[in-house]
């Protein structure tokens, strides 16, 4: 395939099982990575986190698994769960918190 990567053409996949954590390090698979969008797929540990930094793409976080923090500008905060959609708008300063394991599908789009 010419953009999608680590995902096998025309064989379904339950989005559960693309990514696993190890227990002690965040997993991350792109399946697309450029300078205009990147899709990625994230598994966290209970208590795991990604710290705060700035984004110029404007994100988009589907939960597959669990709950998770989002941290955002100085001191805003959204907690989303399992079928959860939360869209970040771009130029912001943003960081994950995991609340519990954690499985989530993230969406970035250069504007």
């Amino acid at each position: 395939m010419k953009y999608l990567r680590n995902i096998k053409p025309f064989e379904p996949i339950s989005m559960t099982d693309i990514i696993s954590n190890t227990g002690n390090t965040i997993a991350s698979k792109a399946l697309i990575d450029n300078e205009n969008i990147e899709i990625r797929f994230f598994s966290f540990a209970s208590e795991e986190d990604i710290d705060k930094e700035h984004y110029e793409m404007e994100t988009l976080f589907v939960m597959i698994e669990g709950s998770v923090k989002i941290l955002y500008n100085e001191n805003d905060e959204v907690v989303i769960n399992k079928g959860d959609i939360v869209a970040l708008e771009a130029n912001t300063d943003y960081g994950v918190k995991a609340l519990t394991n954690s499985k989530l599908f993230n969406i970035l789009v250069k504007v």
